[in-house]
């Protein structure tokens, strides 16, 4: 058969037999199949440049936000309303937006497909009753947290976040409108160090030779609250700690968080009515206007906020660090650069810290990557190198557990994916290595 036309002659006018144009079919479908791949390389390729691009510019915006603080901090601390106080008044999210030097919601990693953090279930379901963690209570109320308004409108009735109850869908418009349409929210995950910098601790001197002990008093509280630690980094501690500011961590992209708490629980968006009830009426922040917007779906899941701090392993699962810790050892072999691994059964009182707020969320397969920000300004990119997702700074996490065990842990093993000649993850940025009142036990 032939899609040629004969002429007088007998001949073929030139056109293709079927089985030519099959072969030339096959031949497009084979090099289709091969730039696929490449493509969706390229797309990831231009994502990772724009979340690396981002984080750049945070880190412009903290050092300016630094040049202009008295006390030289590099942010106010956690984008965390419970811990830190209100969310466009306190912590990194709101001083990027309040310095107008960035808009993190408009600045959101493009390859992590989680769009917003979990601490805006907070936003909805919290009120100035709810401090966390040595958070001054009348922090709660500062920003629009604590406005009985919102541009001259209220939500209905009460003094606190524009006179909107807890678990409304009117909450839900004022958060839609009051944060994320002004820049207030974010899928970067911020280390601990930046928004804690250090434990609160003490010296004991009624042993030979004393001790230094941290201040945590409550169970499962860690070093997560204010009440526990420095608070944020400052450039003076930043430029004046034991290692290199290239390797101290700022933010990363952030992980999935905690099932039980990072499905959010409304729908995040405005519009003429009430996005999560439209038959109830108005939204009574419209003003008038008809404009829709819808930033993130009910049930979608959401990000971790900041890494929980100093960690160990127990031998079966990670542990915060405990009430009262003993932090001579650490200081010590901080001292010397020279810390074992944090186990408890085998090197006590040993603690690296529990990165698994960050996420490989760039390349994906085994090699994927992480970008992280580091305190110089650089961003650096670490890789997950067993396939957990998570990036491991040296639990000795056992290769022989249960599917389940891991699905709790994170880590996989105890392979190292931050390295400390690349990223300092231990305690201290204050050098304690010249005193001579402490030794390790």
């Amino acid at each position: 058969m032939s899609l040629g036309i004969s002429n007088r002659r007998g001949e073929k006018d030139g056109g293709f037999t079927l089985v030519e144009l099959l072969v030339v079919i096959a031949i497009i479908g084979v090099l289709v199949a091969l730039l696929l791949p490449a493509i969706s390389r390229a797309r990831e390729a231009a994502r990772n440049s724009s979340c690396k691009n981002n984080l750049r510019q945070f880190g412009i915006g903290f050092h300016l936000y630094a040049d202009r603080d008295p006390q030289g901090r590099l942010c106010t601390g956690a984008a965390d309303y419970r811990r830190d106080g209100g969310y466009d008044h306190w912590g990194w999210v709101a001083d990027l937006v309040n310095t107008n030097t960035a808009r993190p919601n408009e600045m959101l990693c493009p390859s992590n497909p989680l769009r917003a953090s979990e601490k805006v279930n907070d936003l909805l379901g919290a009120d100035s009753t709810d401090s966390k963690d040595g958070c001054p209570p009348e922090r709660l109320l500062d920003g629009i947290a604590g406005q009985d308004n919102f541009g001259g409108l209220s939500g209905g009735g009460g003094s606190e976040f524009a006179g909107t109850a807890v678990d409304t869908p009117e909450r839900a418009a004022l958060v839609a409108r009051a944060f994320f349409n002004l820049g207030y929210n974010t899928n970067y995950a911020a280390g601990w160090h930046f928004v804690r910098s250090a434990p609160k601790f003490d010296f004991d001197n009624s042993t030979q030779p004393a001790r230094i002990l941290g201040l945590v008093t409550s169970a499962n509280q860690g070093m997560k609250g204010l009440s526990t630690t420095n608070g944020p980094l400052t450039r003076r501690m930043m430029e004046n700690a034991p290692v290199v500011t290239s390797n101290i961590a700022l933010l990363g992209d952030a992980a999935p968080g905690d099932i039980d708490e990072a499905i959010l629980e409304m729908t995040i968006g405005f519009g003429p009515t009430l996005v999560n009830d439209p038959s109830s009426g108005p939204d009574p922040f419209a003003n008038g206007k008809t404009d829709r917007r819808t930033f993130v779906e009910k049930g979608e899941l959401l990000t971790e906020a900041f890494n929980d701090g100093p960690a160990f392993w127990n031998g079966t699962r990670l542990e915060l660090i405990g009430n009262n810790p003993d932090l001579t050892a650490q200081a010590a072999c901080e001292s010397k650069r020279d810390c074992p691994p944090p186990d408890s059964s085998t090197n006590p009182g040993i603690y690296l810290q529990d990165t698994r707020d960050w996420f490989t969320v760039h390349g994906g397969g085994r090699q994927g990557s992480c970008n992280i920000l580091m305190a110089d300004g650089s961003v650096k990119e670490a890789y997950d190198s067993n396939g957990d997702k998570f990036l491991n700074p040296g639990f000795p996490v056992a290769s022989n557990l249960t599917d389940n065990d891991y699905a709790e842990i994170g880590y996989r093993n105890g392979t190292v994916e931050l390295p400390p000649t690349e990223f300092f993850t231990g305690v201290f940025l204050i050098n304690l290595s010249k005193s001579s009142k402490f030794e390790a036990n």
